[in-house]
């Protein structure tokens, strides 16, 4: 009986994993946004400090949405250079909730920037931060609910230490990191490399084309490397005009494609929504994927200068 019970648990386990990676066979482990773009610091902590002022993002994703359990992830980033010093610091904050499975990273950026010619700027980064995994097992609909094996919650804490480097000028940019370097098991009692949730590898560049006084044309790709699963690329192409409003679209290779606006409200608020659509297995079964994003700026300098929103 003991035996059944332990095996029941593992099922359930299996498919809570199995529920994290469905919608993308690319590895959902870690949080994917179709507005990657804009805040880049929870993948790479060279980006800290590369804007000219405390940089404050947030960005709300409700992931196909009308799909019992379906993914809800906010993220929210600030950080700034340090006046007069090659520094830039960061904190990053990411929650991802899918079904009854509860993630949330936190983590410390810390960034250092060399000037390599008079246009290109190299940023090396590190983070240092904790990882909090939760699976509500007390809240799933079992057969016994009187099972010792549901009644209480898996929990696991582990710290977290990543790095990244962002080689940038006014026309281009290329980033590499890998933000997670710890690699952990989401249940200790039934570890296998297929609970495991694996080390992920992003590489990002993207280009400002300045097609005339008006508008910048910005395209960009992110990939996205994990041991066991096909790689991931991110296809962006976005129009600025006039350094107030743009808008863009994005298509996930094999698995979806999105479109996006963004604008200034007023001189240090900024306000982006996107859309998603699923183009795999999951686009009969959700109404698409939403997000909502908010991005203001703080003066930080002494003197004032004009800065060319989402400069990437």
């Amino acid at each position: 009986m003991i035996h059944i019970k332990y095996m029941r648990k593992r099922f359930y386990l299996g498919l809570i994993i199995l529920f994290v990676g469905i919608g993308n066979m690319m590895a959902q482990q870690e949080p994917m946004f179709t507005q990657y773009m804009f805040n880049s610091l929870t993948i790479n902590p060279a980006y800290a400090g590369t804007t000219e002022t405390l940089n404050l993002n947030t960005l709300t994703r409700l992931q196909w949405v009308g799909l019992e359990g379906s993914p809800k992830t906010f993220s929210l980033t600030a950080h700034t250079p340090i006046e007069g010093r090659k520094i830039g610091l960061g904190i990053t904050l990411v929650t991802d909730e899918i079904g009854p499975v509860n993630n949330t990273f936190f983590t410390i950026n810390y960034a250092y920037r060399l000037r390599v010619t008079d246009d290109l700027t190299l940023s090396m980064g590190l983070k240092g931060g904790i990882s909090s995994y939760t699976v509500g097992l007390t809240d799933l609909s079992v057969i016994d609910p009187e099972d010792p094996q549901f009644q209480s919650n898996e929990k696991k804490i582990s710290p977290n230490l990543g790095f990244g480097f962002y080689l940038y000028g006014d026309q281009y940019y290329v980033g590499f990191s890998a933000p997670k370097l710890i690699q952990t098991t989401v249940d200790d009692e039934y570890a296998t490399d297929e609970n495991q949730l694996k080390r992920h590898y992003f590489i990002a560049g993207g280009y400002n084309w300045q097609i005339n006084s008006e508008w910048l044309l910005k395209p960009s790709l992110l990939t996205k490397i994990v041991a066991g699963s096909p790689v991931s690329n991110d296809i962006t192409v976005q129009g600025l005009y006039n350094d107030l409003v743009g808008a863009g679209v994005m298509y996930r290779i094999g698995d979806a494609a999105g479109l996006f606006v963004f604008g200034k409200v007023y001189k240090e608020l900024q306000v982006g929504y996107g859309y998603e659509y699923s183009l795999n297995g999951l686009s009969g079964i959700n109404s698409g994927t939403h997000e909502i994003m908010l991005t203001y700026d703080f003066d930080v300098t002494k003197e004032r200068t004009r800065m060319r929103i989402f400069r990437f």
